[in-house]
């Protein structure tokens, strides 16, 4: 009997698949204030906060654990968790299902004040070096504009980093979310630049959308629509709106914001 109730548990992780002891493991990136990253080696974040809430309110074990984006990324390649603040494109498709978006973040293109430029779509970007965030994905369209050289993307790891090659004219724009808020928190990292040095271009490059992911072969679709399900009723509850404002009020140390 006792193989029996242990076979019987082994067979239950393989299908539900992303457990950690007899938890579901959530896994995301650790340093991309607010939406999620460590304090003290606690995860944080209102995406965090987002997903938690959802949890709790489906009766869902949970073990959150944050770590570096691609460490994270692999780790939901391999199954060993679900990842939220997952952006869509065409490949992640094939590879991921993905719950209803928990956030919608502008991505934003910023200049250096007196050389803006007439932007409308990615044509407009004809020519010009752009700063992104190394390993970052932006969308197909963006993947397709990269790959036929209509600009040239110059990749950092740290957004603080472009932020400076912009105000030095070394970069003609950079892309940074979510919206304003992510440059603000970008430049209150350091006195080296300051807000009034730049504009924000008036239409955004794109409207994100962030997301929970689970490897499709992992089955979880039931799970997904009970998530799904949470995630409408906090929403319609107005829960969420008041995380993000809580957060929104925090002063942040120097991380760097992306879109992934």
């Amino acid at each position: 009997m006792k193989k029996f109730i242990v076979l019987v548990s082994l067979m239950f992780l393989c299908v539900y698949g992303l457990a950690y002891g007899d938890e579901l493991l959530i896994i995301g990136d650790d340093s991309s204030p607010p939406k999620y990253y460590l304090e003290n080696g606690t995860p944080k974040g209102f995406i965090v906060d987002i997903v938690v809430w959802c949890l709790q309110d489906m009766k869902e074990p949970y073990t959150v654990k944050l770590y570096p984006w691609k460490r994270a990324y692999q780790m939901a390649l391999g199954g060993e968790g679900a990842i939220i603040g997952l952006s869509i494109n065409s490949e992640r498709l094939k590879i991921f299902d993905y719950s209803e978006p928990l956030y919608y973040d502008d991505l934003i293109v910023v200049v250096k004040k007196g050389k803006e430029f007439p932007f409308q779509s990615i044509p407009d970007l004809k020519g010009k070096i752009i700063g992104v965030s190394r390993g970052t994905s932006y969308g197909d369209v963006f993947d397709q504009a990269v790959a036929d050289k209509i600009f040239t993307i110059y990749e950092v790891t740290q957004q603080v980093q472009a932020v400076k090659m912009v105000a030095a004219d070394r970069l003609d724009a950079i892309l940074i979310g979510p919206g304003k808020f992510g440059l603000q928190k970008v430049i209150a990292t350091q006195d080296q630049v300051r807000m009034d040095e730049f504009s924000i271009l008036p239409v955004p490059f794109k409207r994100d959308t962030k997301h929970l992911g689970i490897l499709k072969s992992l089955k979880m679709q039931d799970f997904l629509t009970r998530f799904n399900a949470a995630l409408k009723k906090g929403q319609e509850a107005g829960a969420f709106d008041k995380m993000i404002e809580r957060y929104s009020r925090i002063n942040y140390s120097p991380f760097h914001l992306t879109s992934y």
